[in-house]
């Protein structure tokens, strides 16, 4: 079971565009670098990750984990330099895992998603923890690990809810066909 309720964009010409942008971006910041110029670590985590995200969901993951992949070592420094945490790390990590996940490479996944849900609990982010449950969630029942699965989704649901989230919709949708699933299970 591949692909459980993934993300397509519902505007592909404004994806593309939107995909464009961050690639000038990040060429810019990585030209600037080049150069010798100061660039702000994590302005440059930010547009990586928003990046990868953005080619996840038009279904280059591949190329999404090279990107995420040559910047991990300023990812991991950046999580261990200072005691503040960065919501940027935590979109640059769930990412990460997404890519992995996408790949077939769940086991790899696994971790990070784990990782990633701790450390932006600590940080008090709860948009992007319900959505990293939300993502682990959707790994879980492609490994038809269902309890798992439905303990993440009702995680994230709660978040969502507390938040007035309206993607506890999706999250809602999840908890539907995982139900379904598990009739047929």
């Amino acid at each position: 079971m591949t692909e459980f309720l993934r993300f397509t964009a519902p505007d592909p010409e404004a994806h593309a565009r939107s995909l464009a942008a961050l690639r000038e971006q990040l060429a810019l910041l990585q030209a600037r670098a080049e150069a010798g110029g100061a660039v702000d670590e994590m302005s440059l985590l930010e547009v990586v990750a928003d990046l990868a995200g953005l080619l996840i969901t038009a279904r280059h993951e591949d190329e999404a984990l090279q990107l995420l992949q040559a910047h991990e070592a300023l990812a991991e420094a950046a999580s261990h330099a200072s005691p503040v945490l960065h919501e940027a790390l935590g979109w640059f990590w769930c990412a990460y895992a997404t890519a992995l996940q996408y790949l077939g490479q769940r086991a790899e996944a696994e971790p990070i998603f784990a990782r990633t849900v701790a450390l932006w609990e600590a940080g008090g982010w709860a948009r992007l923890r319900a959505m990293v449950l939300q993502h682990w969630g959707r790994s879980l029942v492609e490994q038809g690990r269902f309890d798992e699965a439905e303990s993440r989704f009702n995680q994230a649901l709660i978040l969502r809810v507390q938040l007035q989230d309206p993607k506890q919709a999706t999250t809602r949708e999840a908890l539907a066909l995982l139900a379904q699933l598990r009739g047929r299970a």
